[in-house]
């Protein structure tokens, strides 16, 4: 796996060149996937991204990983209550506290 953002990561959109003047730069937003992880691997593989754009709040397609920078990582907690992806993310965190507490109470711990 070559790929440089993840799901979920914070990134700061570049400024982007003349030919891509329609995609929304200088911004920052959340990286919902690749597009190998979307659609499988081709020629654009893991090093182009769709983001969650924060302030126009909406996806775009397809930005090269040269023109990202990594913020912070894993903060679904900004993207709408309603979008798929962070409510994968809740679920996830909520089933890993669940394990956390149970395997705690099984060794006679409180977390």
């Amino acid at each position: 796996m070559t790929q440089k953002f993840f799901k979920g990561d914070l990134v700061q959109v570049g400024e982007m060149p003349k030919y891509m003047s329609h995609f929304e730069g200088n911004c920052q937003a959340i990286v919902i996937g690749t597009y190998a992880e979307q659609y499988g691997r081709d020629e654009r593989g893991e090093h182009q991204y769709t983001l969650f754009i924060l302030k126009r709040k909406g996806e775009s397609s397809w930005y090269d990983e040269s023109q990202l920078t990594l913020i912070e990582p894993d903060r679904f907690d900004l993207l709408p209550k309603s979008h798929y992806a962070r409510k994968v993310w809740e679920a996830k965190k909520a089933r890993t506290l669940h394990n956390l507490n149970k395997a705690a109470e099984a060794n006679g711990e409180e977390l």
